[in-house]
């Protein structure tokens, strides 16, 4: 059967790609994607070839995403695990259909049509299945899970008390989930910044305590007394020129963590007073971080991270509507492409397989 996935063919270009799918053989799974989302940060960075990119040096072509909801259309040989018509979650980039292994670690063909080869996300080979009886609204909601696995490994990482003030720089989907994962770890005051007024409403709306356009708007709140701040800074914009603000605005023998992923260099930090002489722990966090076979407290696995996220939107504990601004056909993946890379207003951006 033919099959369609998203390619990037250079910085700003992107079309639809055809391949051929073939039927599951042993442990093998045919998925049919229902909806995949757009990263409005990795993927945008990819797609414009910015620094610290796979597309900087190598333009194309490339196969974008990493967040995809689907079912299961067929299932190959001695396959009991999972079961036709079932929802699950992959780490699959943008495809319409894809030869999955139904358990990792079992026999493998390589096939070009099973996950794009070369260069992409390299996707992990987990299937997580969903419970049944989901909407199509909740399974949108479903495919903004890699935004809470990277939210959730930096809240995670910083070890939270209750009643710890938090600041997050940035909100974007994966700032916005932090501001919710804060929370839920005990943080208090949650605080944002963020320039563009509709992102600090939804933070607002996903409990932030205060939300402020900049940095010269939380000094002059009275929040912290001064010389003080908060004890956890989550930087997650991605942009070089923040690092130094998340160093200045972090309170004595506080936490700062670099969440997001810069696109080029921070040139104008003096350790000596920005985290020496305050005594900062400063902490990188990245999936390529993350323990590859065993969680243990404060650093879980991607398997067990992302099992957990997606029983937290499933059942409505942790919130996703609110940030998924924009929905498109795949046949407008162009488009989708292209408002993501020049509207702060796009949040979660959907592409929806089943509108053909």
């Amino acid at each position: 059967m033919q099959a369609r996935r998203v390619r990037f063919t250079g910085p700003g270009r992107v079309d639809l790609e055809t391949i051929e799918v073939e039927a599951p053989l042993e442990n093998e799974v045919l998925i049919q994607a229902l909806y995949s989302c757009i990263s409005p940060g990795t993927e945008r960075s990819h797609y414009l070839a910015e620094e610290n990119t796979v597309t900087r040096d190598s333009p194309g072509p490339f196969y974008p995403g990493y967040s995809n909801i689907g079912r299961i259309l067929q299932v190959g040989p001695g396959v009991d695990n999972l079961r036709v018509g079932q929802f699950v979650a992959t780490a699959l980039p943008h495809l319409s259909h894809a030869i999955f292994p139904a358990k990792p670690g079992g026999p493998q063909r390589k096939l070009a049509s099973a996950v794009p080869q070369g260069r992409s996300f390299s996707p992990s080979k987990t299937i997580f299945p969903l419970a049944d009886g989901l909407d199509a609204q909740r399974l949108k909601e479903c495919s903004t899970y890699c935004f809470s696995r990277v939210a959730l490994h930096g809240v995670r990482r910083a070890r939270i008390e209750l009643g710890e003030a938090v600041l997050i720089l940035g909100l974007g989907p994966i700032g916005l989930q932090c501001v919710q994962y804060a929370r839920m770890n005990g943080g208090h005051p949650v605080i944002a910044i963020d320039p563009t007024a509709s992102r600090r409403k939804v933070a607002q709306a996903l409990g932030a305590d205060h939300a402020f356009a900049n940095a010269a708007e939380l000094e002059k709140s009275g929040l912290f007394k001064a010389g003080g701040g908060p004890e956890v800074v989550i930087e997650a914009t991605g942009l070089p020129e923040v690092i130094p603000q998340a160093f200045q605005l972090c309170a004595r023998n506080g936490r700062v963590m670099l969440l997001g992923s810069t696109r080029g260099e921070t040139k104008s930090v003096n350790f000596y007073t920005d985290v020496h002489k305050k005594g900062l722990t400063v902490i990188g966090v990245h999936a390529g971080t993350r323990p590859l076979h065993e969680s243990r407290p404060g650093h879980w696995t991607v398997e067990d991270e992302v099992a957990l996220i997606l029983k937290l939107i499933s059942n409505g504990r942790i919130q996703c509507r609110p940030f998924i601004t924009h929905e498109f056909p795949v046949a407008k993946a162009g488009e989708a492409y292209e408002l993501v890379s020049k509207s702060p207003e796009a949040l979660a951006v959907v592409l929806d397989w089943t509108a053909e």
